[in-house]
């Protein structure tokens, strides 16, 4: 183009060769067209064209075609810009797709998961709903997307003690809830939910995961009460067993008072009639403690000191023990806090521990430097808010197999004396206040029972307070 000029230019100068003025003023013209002409080349080709070629590219990647590359081949400043260019697409490329792989990746591992996975926005209608969900509820995904999440619950009730419990964290753990199903069957789950928070922070919907644990339920309920049927043959099967044993005795008595009778022998009539009133007695105490064991309890509590309920289980067996040979001490400060308690009740429970380490050291052989002995002590124990009752003989101690039974119902190591009742009796006492009983023996040497009661009273709920679970070890 700029060729043709110059020959267009050099024929209107042969033209005008006669007029020198007109030649100055075309020559100047000329020049300056020319010029202009090479700075618009000029521009246009190392600075327009340049730009034009990196608007494109940069178009295309923003269509998502991370494969383009700028194909420069010359060598100046646009080259580096190019470079740089084809470098941070080539990386961006490589991020994306590592994203992709990621998502791929967590995809997966929602959808194959036997869990219920539901996202949810803050409207609350359900955003993402996976394969496990479809599963266990019967819903395809289609037919919940942008539905209300209220939808799946048996009881939308129960969502909102889940939403609220969200307030005071991002998290709740192990929600017991019911979905419902399409197919009207209620699912029983446990439900994992957790708030989804934006990149500043802002609540943007929430996640659950879910576990259809409905079969886990059906089982559970099936084994409770198998296992009730299985305790009530037990206890029929105890109770016969130590009636059984009760009343071994009274045919023989009986015996004894009829000969006695028919001899006119007054001793032998008078031993008899020991035996029977034995046997009698010992019915009678079965009796009254199976009734105290299968009642419905509601203790009468009361602000007392412990040191009083001591004193009366001490003037009980002082002179009982002291006559047997047995020394026994009790340890009681004087600056105990009040508790609140049935102390007829736990006077029971310490009674009946006592006598069992009375009779325990009566079984035993002592050395002759050693002497039978019963230590009660009561402790203030301030880190926990209780006062502790350790009672610790040095009788024939248990074994590991006896100890782990003695809370056992029907269980006893007394043979024919025994009923088999009076530590499970103490064991619901202890669970009626809220306190645990332990109990840690060396066979041969000493046992040791240890009470913890709250001095503020029972805490627990009314299963635990009458006696269903135990605290006992």
């Amino acid at each position: 183009m700029i060729t043709i000029l110059v020959v267009v230019m050099t024929m209107v100068l042969h033209t005008l060769a006669g007029d020198r003025l007109v030649t100055n003023i075309v020559v100047a013209a000329i020049a300056v067209a020319v010029g202009a002409l090479a700075i618009w080349f000029t521009v246009w080709y190392f600075l327009e064209r340049p730009i034009r070629i990196l608007i494109a590219g940069m178009m295309k990647i923003a269509r998502g075609d991370l494969s383009y590359r700028m194909s420069v081949s010359r060598k100046d400043e646009f080259s580096i810009v190019a470079d740089s260019f084809n470098e941070m697409t080539s990386k961006l490329e490589l991020l994306l797709t590592d994203l992709r792989e990621a998502r791929n990746y967590l995809e997966g591992i929602v959808e194959s998961s036997a869990d219920i996975i539901i996202t949810v926005n803050p409207a609350g209608m359900i955003q993402t709903f996976n394969t496990g969900a479809e599963t266990a509820l019967g819903y395809e995904r289609a037919e919940v997307i942008d539905q209300p999440i209220e939808k799946l619950f048996a009881d939308p009730q129960e969502r909102d003690v889940a939403i609220a419990q969200l307030q005071d964290s991002d998290n709740v753990i192990n929600y017991e809830t019911r979905f419902l199903a399409k197919d009207g069957q209620v699912r029983e789950v446990i439900l994992t939910l957790s708030r989804l928070r934006g990149p500043h922070g802002f609540p943007i919907g929430t996640f659950g995961i879910s576990k259809d644990v409905t079969n886990e339920k059906n089982l559970q309920k099936k084994l409770i009460q198998s296992e009730k049927y299985v305790a009530i043959g037990q206890s029929f099967t105890a109770i016969q067993h130590t009636m059984k044993n009760m009343l071994n005795a009274l045919p023989g008595g009986s015996y004894m008072v009829r000969k006695g009778i028919e001899k006119q022998d007054w001793e032998i009539l008078s031993d008899g009639w020991d035996i029977v009133a034995e046997g009698i007695a010992s019915i009678r105490e079965f009796s009254k403690n199976l009734l105290m064991y299968v009642k419905e309890w509601e203790p009468e509590l009361k602000s007392v000191l412990l040191g009083d309920i001591v004193s009366r289980v001490e003037h009980v067996f002082t002179q009982n023990a002291s006559d047997n040979g047995v020394v026994f001490k009790t340890h009681v400060p004087d600056d105990l806090p009040e508790i609140q308690c049935d102390p007829s009740l736990i006077q029971s429970a310490i009674m009946d521990i006592v006598s069992n380490a009375l009779e325990a050291c009566l079984t035993k052989e002592y050395e002759e430097e050693e002497t039978p002995q019963i230590d009660l002590k009561v402790t203030h124990q301030r880190e926990t808010g209780s006062l502790a009752i350790d009672i610790r003989d040095n009788g024939p101690g248990m074994t590991e197999a006896i100890k782990s039974s003695i809370f056992t119902p029907f269980f006893s190591t007394k043979k024919k004396k025994g009923t088999g009742l009076g530590l499970a009796l103490t064991l619901r006492i202890v669970n009626l206040h809220g306190a645990t009983i332990n109990v840690d023996s060396e066979p041969g040497c000493w046992t040791e029972f240890r009470m913890l009661l709250p001095i503020a009273g029972s805490g627990q709920n009314k299963e635990d307070r009458d006696g269903q679970e135990g605290a006992g070890h």
